[in-house]
Order: structure tokens, then C-alpha cells, then sequence
């Protein structure tokens, strides 16, 4: 493998238009029509296999040990005994609250082991001295590369992982209290609100009761600008695709529209290589399935050998 770094699709850019290397002016020129091109080969297909990666997230048991004390418009909550881990980020249900039943409040600011935290808003329920409570992180740092989720994966259940919009998720949780593996996910915010360098959030319902293994399949973003030894992540048995790309655009922009057709010349090869990763990508993808998939059939009919015209011609003959 010839193995190119920035620097040699730059030198051999450079080469092409007849630039000579040491004019810094014109290779900060080159280095941004690179780039651009780059990040423009990324988005021509969502889901290039050269941009797939895999990550793991494991949810955390909740915590009930103990008692709390809260007030009705403090934001201050003692419990009898501190939370191990910081509870900050993770959200509380209060047992003993009557007046504002099923209220879930998000904790701002805790401390590991501390005995008092601070709610993100006055609590609205009723004042409590020793009501019994629960904790649960239903919120998830994602990878600072994902671009996209392509696949979100937990184990022991049939149904696989349904993705919901974020506001259908806030809608579950305004009355949906249960507990236990994932069965919803959605993607909402980053984990310092309204900065994009920091990592996306993971959200799952029903609350996470105990550690669950949950396996991430993604994409990745093109977040980091080619430069010296850097490689570029598209295969290198492609990477003339990304220097085609940059002398189509580089001969008119950089060398007049005398070199116009030197550009279209390029563009040319730059499609044509481009066709030829497309082809190759098919080969990563899911082939057609050509007959039914009987896992949740078989599942909800186990052991039911009576039933409705209807149930009885959703089996297989081997079922009866």
C-alpha cells in the first residue's frame, strides 16, 4: 500500500499545476481546495464503509439506597446517604411526592459520596424529610466522531431497539415511569448544551435499572482537516479520486480560466472514480432478503396451538 498522507496527494497536486512546494501562499490555497473536496467525498454517500466505526455504551444502575429530604421550591435535596458516583446529569424520581405526582427533576450539581445536590429548577413536590427515591442516567455520551447511529444494538430481547424522535421521547418520559432494558432511543443535545466539539448525547428509555450492554454501529465525521502526515480515511487504493477532485477545481481556480478545460478533464476522472467507490460500496451493503425473516413469528406463537382463523394462517405448518 502506497499509504498517501496529506502531504503526498499535496505534493503531487502541486506537481500537476506546476506549483513548487515552497510557495506557502499557494499551498494554503491547495490545502483548502483539498479539504474541501474531502469533506465533499464524505458526503456523497452517507454511509461509506470506510467511514463505519463501532463503540460501546453501557448504561448504569440506578441507585435507591437510603432517603431524601426535599422542600417544595428549594433546589436543594439532602440524602441520607451519598450517592457514590456524582449523581449531576442523572435524573431523580421522588416517591413521597403527592402534589406533583410522577415529576421527574434532573440533578444539576452533585458531588460523589456528598449528602446534598442541586436540582435543575425548584421542586414543585410535596415537602418530604425521609421519602424513599430513585436515580436513574438515562443520558449517554456518544463518540465525538459520530456522525450518524446506523445501528444501536442491546441483547436478551426479540424486539430490537426503536429510534424515536426527540420529541416523542420527551413525550414517553412526561408519563412513563418504568424501568428495565432499553427499548427507545433518540439523540438530542450535546453534552455541554449548545457545543458542538463536545459529544452528542445518547437518550434510552425505560430508565436503566442495572448496567446493560449496549453495542453502537456508526459513521464518522470528517471533524479533523488533512494536513502533514495525516491520512485521509478513504481507502488508499482511492485516494486519487480526492486528487482528480482538487485539480478539476484547482486548474480554474488557481491557474486562470485559460486552464478551464484542464479542470473539466479532471472532473471527469474525478466522477469516474467516484462511480467506481459507489460500485465497491454495494458490496458493504445488506443484500435483499428473499424469504421472511420467522424470528418474531415464531416467537409470538410459541406454545399456542389454538387460536383465530387469522392466528392460525399467520404460522408456518411446521408450528401446528
Amino acid at each position: 500500500m502506497a499509504s498517501l498522507t496529506y502531504s503526498d496527494i499535496e505534493t503531487r497536486c502541486a506537481n500537476h499545476l506546476r506549483l513548487p512546494t515552497s510557495n506557502t501562499t499557494e499551498m494554503t490555497k491547495l490545502a483548502a481546495i483539498i479539504n474541501e473536496v474531502y469533506r465533499d467525498i464524505g458526503l456523497a454517500n452517507p454511509n461509506w464503509w470506510w467511514l463505519r466505526k463501532f463503540s460501546v455504551v453501557n448504561t448504569v444502575a440506578d441507585v435507591t439506597s437510603g432517603t431524601l429530604a426535599a422542600t417544595n421550591g428549594s433546589t436543594t435535596i439532602t440524602f441520607s446517604t451519598g450517592p457514590t458516583a456524582s449523581a449531576a446529569g442523572k435524573v431523580i424520581l421522588v416517591t413521597g411526592n403527592v402534589d406533583d405526582a410522577s415529576a421527574v427533576y434532573r440533578i444539576s450539581a452533585h458531588t460523589a459520596a456528598a449528602t446534598t445536590a442541586t436540582l435543575d429548577a425548584a421542586y414543585t413536590g410535596t415537602t418530604v424529610t425521609d421519602s424513599a427515591f430513585a436515580v436513574y442516567q438515562d443520558r449517554y455520551n456518544l463518540p465525538t466522531d459520530l456522525k450518524d447511529i446506523r445501528e444501536l444494538r442491546r441483547f436478551g430481547l426479540v424486539e430490537p431497539l426503536r429510534r424515536v424522535g426527540p420529541e416523542e421521547m420527551d413525550r414517553v418520559k412526561s408519563y412513563d415511569q418504568s424501568v428495565g432494558k432499553p427499548l427507545l432511543w433518540t439523540i438530542r443535545d450535546f453534552s455541554t448544551t449548545g457545543d458542538p466539539t463536545t459529544a452528542r448525547q445518547l437518550i434510552v428509555h425505560p430508565y436503566p435499572d442495572a448496567t446493560y450492554r449496549l453495542d453502537v454501529n456508526y459513521t464518522q465525521s470528517l471533524n479533523t482537516e488533512l494536513s502533514g502526515t495525516t491520512r485521509p480515511l478513504i481507502p488508499d487504493d482511492f485516494s486519487q479520486i480526492l486528487i482528480y477532485g482538487t485539480l478539476s477545481r484547482a486548474y480554474p481556480i488557481l491557474m486562470g480560466d485559460a486552464a478551464a478545460n484542464r479542470g473539466l478533464y479532471y472532473a471527469g476522472l474525478f466522477n469516474a472514480g467516484l462511480e467506481k467507490m459507489i460500485a465497491t460500496q454495494r458490496g458493504y451493503e445488506d443484500l435483499p432478503s428473499t424469504t421472511p425473516l420467522d424470528v418474531y413469528r415464531r416467537f409470538y406463537h410459541r406454545g399456542r396451538r389454538q387460536g383465530t382463523l387469522r392466528s392460525l394462517f399467520g404460522r408456518y405448518p411446521a408450528e401446528f
